[in-house]
């Protein structure tokens, strides 16, 4: 009986040929998946090098940005130097650092600047005047023997704003000479076991406008210290623990305003009292708080503008005219 006869052998041959189909079928599949890890492993390799190079564009970017902040910021130090050496000089030459192109410009906004409220009090309407009251426990009150001069009131601590109470205008400074007290019967009233509110300093600031530079006559009474600065310079001392007594003498001042300022301190128990006048009726005395008269920072502005190819930054400093008290900004480029 041949092969096509035998059920025996044409079973084993069908099974050799399962065997063999099966084989394929998983050396196939084997394939399959080889390829398709090959192909996930590439493409995660292609997704780390991508954003591998955008980090590094992203760093460039973010170093060149600093890079030209910086530039621009060496660019306004250098015009602000310029102009504190040369005031008028309003032009700035270009500059390169490390590739980065700087250029710099005085930048003159329209319009004038109106002159801040609180400097806005009628002439001739008095002085501006700071109270400040203090402890008998501060350790330049009650002192003995009693103290001696000083040169000028801004040594001591007596005028910070820790001690001030209250700000407001005195038409005059004609206070009495004898019994002066100004806190009792207020509400900062702090007697400390005494009979009155002792302890306590003043400072007035005016804006004293004369019709012609000369000496102007004055007369000065105080118990305790006193000053009297024109320009911020002492001219008049009359500082120290002690008795009311009067000076008098000439105060120069020159055509047009001066800024004249008083400082007093009643600083031991008994007596207290301040008196202060020109002589001459025609000198024009207006109210001037600090940072009056200062120039307005609306038309000193400063800025410069740092380049490369890759990125641009501008800043501008906002000066006075003095170019101090700068205020920093960055502008959109």
């Amino acid at each position: 009986m041949g092969i096509q006869g035998n059920p025996l052998i044409l079973l084993l041959a069908y099974g050799s040929l399962m065997r063999q189909n099966i084989k394929a079928q998983l050396g196939a599949t084997t394939l399959i998946a080889a390829i398709i890890t090959a192909t996930v492993i590439l493409s995660i390799s292609l997704s780390i090098m991508v954003i591998s190079l955008n980090n590094k564009a992203s760093m460039i970017s973010f170093e060149d940005s600093m890079r030209t902040f910086y530039a621009a910021e060496s660019g306004v130090g250098e015009s602000l130097m310029q102009l504190r050496r040369q005031p008028a000089a309003l032009i700035f030459d270009n500059m390169s650092i490390d590739n980065i192109n700087i250029a710099s410009e005085f930048v003159v906004e329209a319009g004038e600047c109106e002159p801040i409220p609180e400097c806005q009090f009628l002439p001739g309407s008095g002085w501006w005047g700071e109270y400040f009251n203090h402890s008998v426990t501060h350790p330049d009150m009650e002192v003995n023997p009693y103290p001696g001069p000083t040169p000028t009131p801004t040594e001591h601590d007596w005028y910070d704003d820790t001690y001030k109470t209250h700000e407001q205008i005195d038409a005059d400074l004609l206070f009495l000479t004898s019994g002066w007290f100004p806190y009792d019967g207020t509400i900062w009233e702090d007697m400390e076991g005494y009979s009155h509110d002792y302890h306590f300093t003043q400072h007035w600031r005016a804006r004293v406008t004369a019709d012609g530079a000369g000496n102007y006559g004055y007369s000065l009474a105080s118990d305790d210290d006193s000053w009297v600065l024109v320009g911020q310079a002492v001219v008049v001392n009359n500082s120290g623990t002690h008795a009311a007594f009067t000076k008098t003498g000439d105060i120069f001042l020159a055509d047009g305003d001066n800024l004249v300022e008083l400082y007093f301190a009643e600083r031991h128990v008994t007596e207290s009292g301040f008196s202060f006048s020109f002589d001459d009726p025609t000198l024009i005395i207006t109210p001037w708080p600090e940072g009056c008269g200062e120039e307005t920072e609306c038309n000193s502005n400063i800025q410069s503008t740092a380049s490369t190819t890759d990125a641009t930054r501008k800043v501008r400093y906002t000066c006075t005219q003095e170019i101090s008290n700068c205020a920093w900004s960055e502008l959109v480029p």
